[in-house]
């Protein structure tokens, strides 16, 4: 009896046990993809689109669509964007935030369902209250004319640490209207503690601080501080910029920050 009993959960593990999921499909595929090995990436993602993952779907989609490494389809192309748009659906029901953001992506391209703007802000606003700092920053871009949606927007980005929400919504408070130039009543502190924040987040948005402190406009100049912040941002740029290369956007940086100020003496120009 043992021995039977052994053998089945053998059988089972054979059956069952090295069974991947459409993670592990699709983990291989990029790999595949990644290393130009298209002959396999392509079942691949196949595979991981059949067992559930609608990123799986929508990288055979866009491929179907455009041809890169298949021959070029959009029949098939609409049947996988209309699996990933159910696939989407169905995880965004379960709260998946991810799935959430690109269901609004879905909703307002018209991929794989019709077009629908209404509930593209819907899914967008969920992901958004699921934790998606990018939802977040989206409804507030384009809710720009509205600036109580706005700042309530951009303020739950910047809670959940997108720098560029904070950056933004410092400079809302510091020149009291935003892209939009919807109005909002200045203010200078909330301003500056945005700016610091997306500095904490991101050193590369050190630079704006240290500008604030140079200009004296809503700060009184203090020299030694614009420093340290430009030194801040100077070193991140400096770890995406290891060989001088005037393409390179790192690079450039570097020569602005510089420029502002004798990076040898510590000198504002």
């Amino acid at each position: 009896m043992k021995k039977y009993t052994a053998v089945l959960l053998l059988l089972l593990i054979t059956l069952f046990g090295c069974s991947k999921t459409h993670e592990e499909y699709l983990s291989s595929a990029e790999n595949y993809y990644k290393n130009k090995e298209y002959n396999k990436a392509l079942p691949a993602y196949e595979k991981a689109c059949k067992k559930g993952s609608y990123k799986g779907c929508l990288f055979l989609a866009k491929a179907y669509k455009t041809g890169e490494i298949v021959k070029q389809d959009i029949k098939i192309s609409e049947n996988y964007y209309i699996t990933a748009f159910n696939l989407t659906n169905m995880y965004c029901q379960e709260n998946n935030k991810d799935a959430c953001k690109m269901l609004g992506y879905l909703y307002e391209k018209g991929l794989g369902t019709e077009k629908d703007l209404i509930k593209a802000d819907n899914a967008s606003i969920k992901a958004c209250q699921l934790g998606d700092n990018i939802s977040c920053y989206y409804m507030a871009r384009i809710n720009a004319d509205n600036i109580t949606d706005f700042i309530y927007f951009t303020d739950k980005a910047c809670k959940l640490n997108l720098a560029s929400a904070c950056l933004t919504l410092g400079n809302t408070y510091l020149t009291g209207f935003n892209e939009s130039m919807a109005e909002i009543e200045k203010n200078i502190e909330k301003g500056i503690t945005y700016i610091n924040k997306a500095c904490e987040i991101n050193s590369e948005f050190c630079s704006n601080l240290a500008d604030i402190y140079i200009s004296g406009d809503d700060l009184a100049q203090n020299y030694k501080m614009a420093v340290k912040y430009y030194e801040t941002a100077l070193n991140y740029y400096k770890s995406l910029c290891p060989e001088k290369n005037d393409d390179n956007i790192a690079c450039k940086k570097i020569n602005i920050i510089k420029s502002k100020y004798s990076h040898d003496n510590n000198t504002i120009f």
